[in-house]
């Protein structure tokens, strides 16, 4: 049976931003690259926190490790580059028969954004300008 709209080489992923929760769903690509994906999760972001402007520098997928009494752990596998795309797709395939991807990604701000963030200090002639327009104003 097929179902319109829906395409057989992506697989569910859940994606925690800095650890937050709850994790927000996306559909990913079976054959994407890891810069791919980092573009496909700072678009996911914006479009969740307009006024966000950190991108996406890391992502770690939540592997699952099977133990001896048949049970799972999960373990942090940092990507790294397409490798370990594929890596993690094969992992998935073999581990998980239902559920989603579990992906951590990293947002940090660029330096450029950390310094339009900061107040820029004033030097003396500055001050006595905005303190002299300040007493003007409150004697009129």
């Amino acid at each position: 049976m097929e179902f319109p709209g829906f395409d057989s080489n992506t697989k569910l992923a859940a994606v925690y931003y800095n650890g937050e929760t709850p994790p927000h769903l996306f559909r990913i690509r079976n054959n994407v690259t890891l810069s791919a994906l980092k573009d496909e999760l700072g678009q996911i972001n914006c479009q969740l926190n307009h006024r966000d402007t950190r991108r996406v520098v890391g992502v770690e997928y939540q592997c699952p490790l099977p133990d001896s009494a048949r049970s799972l752990r999960f373990s942090r596998m940092k990507l790294t580059n397409d490798d370990d795309m594929r890596t993690m797709f094969s992992v998935f395939g073999q581990h998980s028969t239902r559920g989603p991807i579990e992906l951590d990604a990293s947002l940090v701000r660029s330096a450029e954004q950390i310094l339009k963030s900061l107040h820029r200090p004033r030097n003396y002639e500055e001050i006595r300008f905005c303190w002299r327009d300040q007493r003007r104003k409150k004697l009129v």
